[in-house]
């Protein structure tokens, strides 16, 4: 018997089987027999379940739905005219990809179910999408539970009958599973349908106070109990409501006899429900993933106010409640429609999210890490460039790696280095005609006479910068600073300790990276500029004034990367420190000292932002008219340059850059040289064209 027991327990399916019902108490909330998702309904009439629903709905359209095909090397390549986009675009002739989106995150935050039904042509293309109320649709299995899902029955209403669809005519987003259903979704909503009952019963509550419980302004009754004629009332209340409503309220009363007049009122606070309100409004909230005070109720405000930022609190709710949502339609996308479309394979639906205002302070942290990693040659620009959406191609597959860094093995010494060789005479250049040097020097007084506004124009927008960083970096210390104590302290360590803690806050509320990216947007527009302008310099050495996308490109890019080398983090929080340590030297309160940290952070490591600001400016207008011209000139083709340097003389130039001048060196030299060149160097490049004679 044992035995027979053992080889049935052990006998394995050979095809699954699925339940095809439910237990009849499935429906019931735990601890109840009131039926509360009949009397919640469709949720339609229920402003604490609209409103966060509705939040979403208009956040949705932030993001861009996009198909994407992943290529060989593992970067991804937009397909924006696909098919499959402009049908959602225009799904139908009555409405857009708007309204279908609206309506099927209704049905899919509120029921765990959202359906799409697809109406195919000829040959079988789908040529129309109908979003259809969760209400109308139910997922079947077959009558024996040998099939999971064999159909889908569509009950528009209305008199017409119901319809069996194919799974492949419909488009399901679910959320998640339904244990009770495996067929459908979990509603998000289902563990909150109390509290939404609780709140729609609290506003009928208050709502039938208002209507039913009308009661007059005053009570008139004769004095000591005494008795009035019925007709002797009426008139008395016609003659007072006469006297004393309209434009006659607040006159004098003179009863001719004794009589008692009370008010009689509602005390208004016996209908304040909002505590049992605002627990409906948290916890459906907090299913659905946005934060209450972002959807804009009284519950989540009270927390907003000594808690997070509205900011933090909006990209909180994309965190938790829009990007999980967007990756399961995209994912059901990529199984229901995708195909219907031609070969799927290696396409997928993605929502782009970068145009959204809320996450820009991710991608400028995105940025910022990227940046870290391939300055420090541990990812190639491709990569980088890649993983923030930006075109890609065989020029930016290379490492930016310091030219002097030693290899070591893990664990072990740095290996050893030769021993140094004795010094080599210096190779002998190339030196350019006198032909070439004349007309690369025509060349050079063009772009020293675009030098000038060039670098004024960089100077004034730098110094707009700091002295907007100085004026941000004091509204955020100035209520940190009101609430310190900002006396000396009585240990050093001590001191340094409250210090540390006080420019930690300040940086933070100051949001350093923010700032970051606009001082790289400043370079990379100057850097353009300044390509322009060298562009329309370049017919003078030969070349066409017209600047190549390319050439844009890259000179920008190579703006940004130098704006990287000013470390703005780095010069701020030693900008504060030093601040906050003379401010409390000199005992400064917090609005002088607020006042003190804007000057020392606007002024950075040169005191003065003027100085700062000229300084830059003129080191990268420089550096920029070199790339521009090396760039420019390798985009026609050319491949060496005219060194022109140590112009101002032996008293006044380094030997060897007075040797250099004249000199000719391939591109990537000159990009090393103008790289390597300090801030107040005059090295400057030209076009070289090896058939020039004396």
């Amino acid at each position: 018997m044992l035995k027979t027991v053992s080889k049935a327990v052990s006998k394995a399916l050979t095809a699954m089987r699925h339940g095809t019902g439910l237990p009849f108490w499935a429906g019931l909330l735990k601890r109840t027999s009131y039926n509360y998702a009949r009397e919640v309904g469709d949720g339609l009439d229920s402003s604490v379940v609209t409103a966060p629903i509705q939040w979403i709905q208009r956040a949705m359209p932030e993001a861009t739905l996009t198909v994407r095909r992943r290529k060989a090397d593992g970067s991804h390549e937009e397909l924006p005219g696909h098919k499959m986009l402009e049908l959602i675009d225009r799904p139908n002739a009555y409405y857009g990809d708007l309204t279908l989106w609206a309506g099927t995150l209704l049905s899919y935050l509120f029921d765990g179910n959202g359906y799409w039904v697809k109406v195919r042509n000829g040959v079988g293309r789908p040529v129309e999408l109908w979003y259809v109320p969760h209400w109308t649709m139910e997922p079947k299995p077959s009558r024996d539970g040998s099939v999971f899902l064999s159909h889908y029955t569509y009950s528009p209403g209305g008199g017409v009958p119901p319809i069996d669809l194919s799974p492949d005519d419909v488009v399901h987003f679910r959320h998640g599973i339904d244990p009770r259903n495996p067929r459908k979704g979990l509603s998000p909503l289902a563990g909150t349908l109390r509290e939404i009952f609780m709140d729609l019963e609290s506003s009928n509550f208050v709502a039938s106070l208002l209507r039913n419980m009308g009661v007059p302004g005053v009570v008139i009754s004769p004095k000591a109990g005494g008795t009035v004629a019925p007709e002797d009332v009426a008139a008395t209340k016609a003659w007072f409501n006469q006297a004393f409503t309209g434009d006659r309220r607040g006159g004098a009363l003179v009863m001719g006899a004794p009589t008692d007049v009370s008010p009689y009122g509602f005390n208004p606070q016996q209908m304040n429900m909002s505590e049992s309100r605002d627990v409906a409004e948290e916890r459906i909230c907090a299913c659905l993933g946005i934060p209450a005070a972002v959807v804009g109720f009284g519950a989540g405000l009270q927390t907003s106010k000594v808690g997070a930022t509205m900011g933090e609190l909006v990209k909180l709710a994309w965190r938790n409640g829009m990007l999980p949502v967007l990756r399961v339609l995209a994912d059901e996308l990529d199984r229901s429609l995708l195909p219907d479309f031609g070969e799927a394979t290696g396409l997928k639906c993605h929502f782009d999210t970068s145009e959204v205002l809320a996450l820009q302070d991710e991608l400028d942290k995105a940025a910022t890490r990227w940046n870290t990693m391939v300055q420090g040659g541990w990812v190639e620009i491709a990569e980088a460039r890649e993983a923030m959406g930006l075109d890609v191609d065989d020029s930016h597959r290379i490492y930016l790696r310091p030219a002097m860094a030693l290899e070591t093995p893990a664990g072990g010494a740095p290996q050893p280095q030769p021993a140094p060789k004795e010094p080599e005479p210096k190779e002998q250049k190339a030196r350019a005609s006198r032909s070439a040097i004349r007309t690369g020097a025509a060349y050079l007084d063009t772009l020293r006479r675009q030098e000038g506004p060039l670098q004024k124009t960089l100077e004034r927008r730098l110094k707009g910068f700091f002295g907007d960083l100085g004026k941000a970096a004091k509204d955020a210390a100035l209520p940190l600073l009101e609430i310190q104590d900002l006396s000396p302290k009585s240990g050093k360590e001590e001191e340094q300790k409250s210090d540390d803690l006080l420019v930690a806050q300040i940086l933070d509320q100051l949001g350093i990276e923010a700032h970051r990216t606009t001082f790289a947007k400043i370079y990379e527009a100057q850097y353009l500029e300044t390509a322009r302008k060298v562009s329309e310099a370049a017919e003078l050495a030969g070349i066409s004034g017209s600047l190549p996308d390319p050439v844009a490109r890259a000179v920008a890019g190579a703006g940004g990367r130098r704006s990287g080398l000013v470390d703005l983090s780095a010069q701020t929080r030693k900008a504060l420190f030093d601040a906050i340590a003379e401010g409390r030297a000199e005992g400064e309160g917090a609005p002088q000292l607020a006042a003190r940290i804007a000057d020392y952070v606007e002024g950075g490591p040169y005191k003065e932002v003027s100085t700062r600001a000229r300084i830059i400016a003129r080191t990268e207008t420089k550096y920029a008219q070199n790339i521009s011209t090396i760039e420019r000139a390798r985009a026609a083709n050319v491949e060496q340059f005219i060194v022109f340097d140590g112009r101002l003389g032996p008293d006044r130039s380094d030997p060897d850059h007075i040797a250099r001048n004249g000199s000719i060196v391939s591109a990537a030299e000159a990009s090393q040289m103008a790289a390597d060149e300090h801030p107040n160097g005059t090295l400057s490049f030209a076009p070289y064209f090896a058939d020039e004679e004396d």
